[in-house]
């Protein structure tokens, strides 16, 4: 069932989930910005994940490997709840064409079904030909890149994720779904402009808290990016309850919380959920 019974709520996909769930220790990196985020507890096996996200009424969850010690437990979730668990995963552009060849392998013997790159990680923008052959490869497979905009949460330079780079992007790789997250700030002009601009460029609303979400933001959701926005957490960094219970109060349309919950990214990731 796509809706939640009594509750008015669309049963969600989450467009991105970190597997460092897997080391119940957040991310120290982010300790600035979510003070709590230590305090998650680890997550041991897929059961436990998917009555977590179905408390808060996620159906689904796209898991990216965040380390090659998580790619068996993620290709195995997958394995055993296709409908529910979607397995991505961070590529390093920088190791050339070994990571090529492991992006294959782990499409092939894990399931992988997204190429997450975040920019910041390689100080380098989403135009530089290192990132060219994934986007490529990720042509060639059918499947999408998930790719950072907006500041960092680590402290790092944040030039290199401008929204506005992935409007060369999508000029040269038409063809190539372009999933950008963490929402773009503080460019949100730029980032919605480069949304509605392209057919092929979409942002999954993750890893800032929905209460901050500019209202230019909402907006969009609402009007013009009702097919182009997805709903997410990257979970650890945003707890699911949380997340569901602050949009509640954001005034997403009726009519558009099932594009914007569920339906966009079944359509982006090509996936049947459930």
């Amino acid at each position: 069932m796509a809706d939640l019974a009594g509750t008015g709520r669309v049963r969600a996909i989450d467009a991105l989930v970190n597997s460092s769930f897997l080391d119940g220790e957040g991310s120290g990196a982010l300790g600035h910005l979510f003070r709590d985020i230590g305090d998650r507890a680890a997550i041991q096996v897929p059961e436990d994940l998917l009555a977590r996200l179905d408390a808060a009424g996620i159906e689904a969850a796209v898991v990216s490997i965040m380390q090659p010690s998580h790619a068996e437990w993620v290709g195995d979730a997958h394995r055993r709840f296709p409908g529910r668990i979607l397995p991505a995963m961070i590529v390093d552009p920088t190791r050339g064409y070994a990571e090529v060849q492991r992006v294959v392998e782990y499409h092939e013997r894990f399931g992988v079904r997204c190429l997450r790159i975040p920019p910041f990680r390689y100080s380098l923008p989403p135009t530089d030909r290192v990132y060219w052959p994934f986007y490529v490869k990720a042509l060639e497979l059918d499947i999408p890149v998930s790719m950072n905009a907006g500041m960092p949460g680590p402290r790092r330079p944040g030039w290199v994720q401008n929204p506005m780079y992935y409007d060369e992007v999508a000029f040269n790789f038409p063809e190539l779904r372009v999933v950008m997250t963490h929402c773009g700030q503080p460019w949100t002009d730029e980032t919605l402009s480069v949304i509605a601009h392209w057919d092929n460029v979409y942002m999954a609303c993750t890893s800032v808290a929905p209460k901050y979400w500019p209202g230019a933001f909402v907006q969009f959701i609402n009007t013009r990016g009702r097919e182009k926005m997805l709903f997410g957490t990257e979970y650890p960094t945003i707890p699911w309850d949380r997340a569901r219970e602050e949009i509640d109060g954001l005034g997403i349309r009726p009519e558009v919380a099932p594009l914007f919950f569920r339906e966009n990214a079944e359509r982006v990731f090509k996936w049947s959920v459930g």
